[in-house]
């Protein structure tokens, strides 16, 4: 694990920050890297987040996206040689996995969208099968955003919604103010709060496991914290962005639910994107649109939907 592995996961079109070493060092859980071998050639590679025994190949939250690094295309390889690998190499890991883990739970990147390795195993026999979860996150182009031009008079700024353009208006109105910070207790006391707003307790190591792999992304330089700030100093919202050479990750947010109507929490998220496309980031992914009131707010800015998969080995 280390700079052969972070390769591997720049070139896998794939690949997602949630599969550097940077993010897995950062990450207090169990898991395991694969390399996925042709000729003594290393094509791909496979990541898998497991039980704290390691009998289980399990889901976690803070890893999004896990599962196969496809490789991008051989030299003088075409694209149906191409569909061809990528359909051999996840073929395999669909046979293997169940015999490496007692059970079986896999998140894949949106980048793999021929799942029929998965589905057809043990096709037409008894005995356990992978079931498919289909969820949802969303890519927002911010690539406009850098281009000189006041952001709030962008293409994407007319892709919003009309009540999320209304409310970056109404902030810029009230004086909110969008800067980069590095509070990550602060954070986590927020995302506490808004959990419990909605009626969710998250526990304190679940926090404390939050405050440590910001931390290290951010000592690692592979995450940036904005938070905007109403016009008396007062933080009303804060955002986490992961970052990887493609792309940054919305990886989590937070409010201060006493300050829900000061626009901060619709200001962070443009402001981010603004700051983001000026250092040269082209693209976010929103990291998730699978709840009714996020999916909305997410979509809200301009953003557009795409698919990703959970297996689950079941019987």
């Amino acid at each position: 694990m280390g700079e052969d592995w972070d390769r591997l996961a720049a070139a896998s079109p794939t690949g997602t920050v949630f599969a550097s070493s940077a993010y897995l060092a950062a990450l207090r859980c169990r898991w395991s890297v694969y390399h996925c071998m042709r000729r003594q050639e290393v094509r791909g590679g496979l990541l898998v987040t497991e039980s704290e025994n390691g009998e289980d190949a399990v889901l976690h939250p803070f890893v999004v996206y896990a599962g196969a690094l496809l490789p991008p295309p051989a030299h003088a390889q075409n694209h149906v040689q191409m569909l061809s690998d990528h359909f051999d190499m996840l073929q395999t890991m669909a046979e293997l996995l169940p015999g490496m883990y007692r059970k079986v739970g896999l998140a894949l990147a949106p980048g793999v969208a021929d799942i029929r390795p998965f589905l057809w195993y043990r096709y037409g026999e008894p005995g356990p099968h992978y079931v498919p979860d289909v969820r949802y996150t969303a890519y927002v182009d911010i690539s406009g955003l850098r281009q000189g031009q006041n952001p709030d008079e962008t293409d994407l700024f007319a892709r919003c919604a009309a009540a999320r353009r209304q409310e970056v208006r109404y902030a810029r109105k009230k004086g909110v103010v969008t800067e980069e910070v590095g509070l990550s207790a602060q954070f986590t006391e927020y995302y506490a709060l808004t959990m419990q707003r909605q009626g969710l307790e998250v526990d304190p190591e679940t926090l404390e496991d939050m405050r440590l792999l910001i931390e290290g992304l951010m000592a690692a330089g592979r995450a940036r914290m904005f938070a905007s700030r109403t016009a008396e100093g007062e933080y009303g919202s804060m955002a986490v962005m992961a970052l990887d050479s493609r792309r940054a990750y919305y990886l989590f947010g937070a409010n201060d639910p006493a300050r829900r109507d000061t626009h901060c929490g619709s200001a962070v998220l443009w402001d981010a994107f603004c700051a983001l496309a000026e250092s040269g980031v082209a693209e976010v992914d929103l990291e998730g649109v699978n709840s009714p009131k996020r999916g909305w707010f997410k979509l809200s800015y301009g953003a557009t939907l795409t698919t990703y998969y959970e297996l689950a080995l079941q019987e």
